[in-house]
């Protein structure tokens, strides 16, 4: 590989001077995910994740969530309930035929801790510990690729990319392996490495590993990686070294690592799962893009994905940086451009494609390239650092006008995330975190009983919100409450965008009719409110499902809905 001439970043005191700009980034990291915890209702995996975490350090056996996840993330997230303490019900029937859903919807709304105080401590939790480990190796990365611009910049495209911080500040197993793929190729990037790196570098991959089984591609890429500096660019009459020494001490601490993870004895329960995991990238899914529907993907699903849910300025600076990278073949750069490449290739042979979160450790790359060409700009005097100024102002704006629902960001290509329902949903966007908004709308509106059609396992109750079920929940189903809306004279109808776009829904076109309508509020992007009142079509509409769906007072429900006489002037 030629060690292409680079620009010297020795200066220790050059990380000294921004050391000021990294505190204050990292303050509005935490300030930026904090607020969206907050805000937010449990996702749809979220309450699972947790009870397994929980479940695992509390009976030192892997079962809940196991076939679908290794342990690691869900025990960090769960280390706030062992100081917690709530009730692990081993009796329960839900347990003991370890219906995942179920289990876990008992578990977080009927104990003694409350709900929102067990899942934020976790969340909250797990996303300082990862925000802690990739701010300060994103900077001394950047600065080793272009000083103190570069590590600035890199760390501040972190911060203000609305996808990083939603999923980091999730329990889920998505933001521990991504920030533990990006600690691994960081490691092993350097011009020097010595037993330390290879052997810290080795047990941050069986912690990846140990975390998402989608990081068994960490091997194959770091090994492609090494095998590329002994190929035929290196240095005129160098002799090609092999590390057989730093090799072996990384395969034998990323084994160390995961086999601790798993107890030693509960190793194999990690390559039964990667086979059930396979299996199930290969025979898909059903995903949604641009109105469109498929349950074997789409060539163009993550590449629209990566385009319309990250910061515009990241991705000109980002693949600005790339294109140059490759171009100049850098040996620094090459360390984050084949790496992401990789992972992207990777990413498009799946037939699984519900969230841009599956390319989640594409984005510390990301960031630290746009890091990168933002240092390169302003080496090149007033006039391009005005641009970049101008760069940083754009992706700051972006992201907090999202705030603190980050996770419905979508740029300005894609039309805001106003407009992101129309592109992508699932936990693209709708993930059933919104409910908490729904409820503070209703509230507002004096808590009227509502129709709901919900994508997501949060108990509506928990927030106040009286509903009758239309398309209900597979898997946490619930009856919801002995309530006629149309009762009040005022019929509204809350439907989630993944829902309204039938993503999981066997009837594509069942809420055709409501697409045209324009709602009366929105919760947090994700959740449209419809006021029917004065929409006898729509009002016919909603009878049907109730009938469709054998709900058992349908007949006595559609008899109000079809008999409602709205107050003059109330409509839409």
């Amino acid at each position: 590989m030629k060690p292409a001439r680079e620009q010297k970043t020795a200066d220790p005191g050059g990380l000294r001077r921004i050391a000021p700009i990294l505190a204050g980034l990292m303050v509005v990291q935490l300030w930026a995910g904090i607020s969206f915890i907050r805000s937010a209702a449990p996702t749809y995996d979220e309450p699972v994740h947790l009870t397994a975490g929980y479940s695992y350090w509390k009976t030192g056996r892997y079962r809940l969530n196991i076939a679908d996840h290794p342990p690691l993330a869900e025990m960090l997230a769960a280390v706030p309930l062992l100081v917690l303490d709530p009730v692990l019900s081993l009796s329960h029937p839900d347990w003991i035929q370890m219906r995942r859903y179920p289990f876990s919807d008992f578990f977080l709304y009927h104990n003694r801790v409350p709900p929102g105080k067990l899942l934020d401590s976790g969340r909250i939790f797990l996303f300082v510990l990862l925000s802690l480990l990739l701010l300060p190796a994103l900077a001394l990365w950047g600065f080793r690729l272009g000083g103190p611009v570069a590590a600035a910049g890199a760390a501040g495209a972190a911060v203000f990319c609305p996808v990083l911080v939603s999923n980091l500040a999730l329990v889920t197993t998505d933001g521990a392996s991504a920030v533990l793929f990006f600690l691994v190729l960081w490691l092993l990037s350097g011009e020097r490495r010595g037993a330390r790196e290879w052997a810290a570098a080795g047990a941050c991959a069986g912690l990846a590993l140990a975390s998402k089984f989608n990081m068994i591609l960490l091997g194959p890429i770091a090994v492609g990686m090494l095998l590329l500096e002994l190929g035929p660019g290196r240095s005129p009459g160098s002799v090609p070294r092999i590390p057989w020494r730093g090799a072996a001490l990384f395969a034998f601490c990323a084994f160390a690592a995961l086999a601790l993870a798993y107890r030693f004895t509960q190793l194999p329960l990690f390559w039964y799962g990667l086979r059930d995991t396979l299996a199930r990238m290969d025979s898909g899914r059903a995903s949604f893009l641009l109105g469109r529907h498929s349950n074997t993907g789409f060539a163009l699903y993550f590449p629209a994905a990566l385009a319309v849910k990250t910061p515009i300025p990241i991705l000109l600076l980002g693949f600005g940086s790339a294109a140059f990278g490759l171009f100049s073949w850098r040996r620094k750069l090459l360390w984050v451009i084949l790496p992401l490449a990789a992972y992207f290739a990777s990413a498009q042979l799946s037939k699984v494609q519900i969230g841009v979160r599956h390319l989640l450790p594409m984005m510390p790359l990301l960031a630290l390239l746009a890091g990168w060409g933002a240092s390169r700009l302003w080496s090149l005097g007033n006039r391009w650092r005005a641009f970049v100024a101008v760069l940083g102002v754009w992706l700051a704006a972006s992201a907090f006008r999202v705030h603190p629902h980050y996770l419905a960001y979508f740029n300005e290509g894609a039309g805001g995330p106003a407009g992101g329902y129309r592109w992508l949903v699932d936990s693209n966007l709708d993930w059933g975190q919104d409910l908490k908004g729904l409820g503070d709308i209703l509230k507002e509106m004096g808590d009227p009983p509502v129709y709901l059609s919900y994508f997501g396992t949060a108990d509506p109750a928990a927030y106040g919100i009286r509903f009758v079920p239309v398309v209900k929940n597979w898997n946490v189903p619930r009856d919801g409450d002995a309530v006629d809306p149309a009762a009040s004279g005022r019929v509204l109808f809350a439907v989630s965008a993944t829902n309204l776009q039938a993503q999981y829904i066997t009837d594509k076109t069942v809420f055709d009719w409501l697409k045209p309508k324009h709602p009366i509020a929105v919760a947090g992007h994700s959740i449209f409110l419809y006021d029917l009142s004065a929409d006898p079509e729509g009002r016919g509409h909603l009878a049907g499902l109730l009938a469709l769906e054998g709900h058992p007072r349908a007949p006595a429900l559609s008899k109000s809905l079809m008999s409602l006489a709205p107050p003059h002037g109330r409509g839409e």
